[in-house]
């Protein structure tokens, strides 16, 4: 049997638009780029340790939010901040005085520092390995 004409066009059509949602998705899943700068990989303990969270899309900045947490060999054991919910454009900096200070049981301890961004409706999480001092 020989397809009709309007078959084939109905055809052509989902082809084209299944490649355009293939090309949309893989162009928006990676678009947001978060990039974490720290003092150190070893901070102090009871002293401030300044963190910078950058997010872009497209190398300009994003709306974007962040939380912070603690894990643990990869389990979550504290937040920072309280779990306090940062709205930012751009760029994230703690303001003096307001740092992230490790306690002293913290010392010695295998930690991570893990940043949840969200932004375009992407979230992306970044880790930031630390053995407080």
């Amino acid at each position: 049997m020989v397809p009709s004409m309007r078959t084939r066009h109905v055809s052509a059509v989902l082809v084209v638009c299944a490649a355009a949602a293939i090309l949309v998705g893989a162009a928006t899943a990676a678009s947001v780029q978060v990039t974490v700068h720290a003092a150190s990989h070893a901070p102090k303990v009871n002293k401030p340790w300044p963190v910078t969270v950058t997010a872009t899309e497209a190398g300009k900045p994003v709306a974007a939010t962040l939380t912070m947490q603690i894990l643990f060999s990869g389990t979550p054991v504290g937040k920072i901040d309280n779990g306090r919910v940062y709205h930012f454009v751009g760029t994230w900096k703690e303001k003096a005085g307001n740092e992230i200070t490790f306690p002293a049981a913290s010392r010695g301890e295998p930690l991570t520092v893990q940043f949840i961004v969200k932004a375009a409706g992407q979230t992306i999480r970044k880790n930031w390995s630390i053995k407080v001092q």
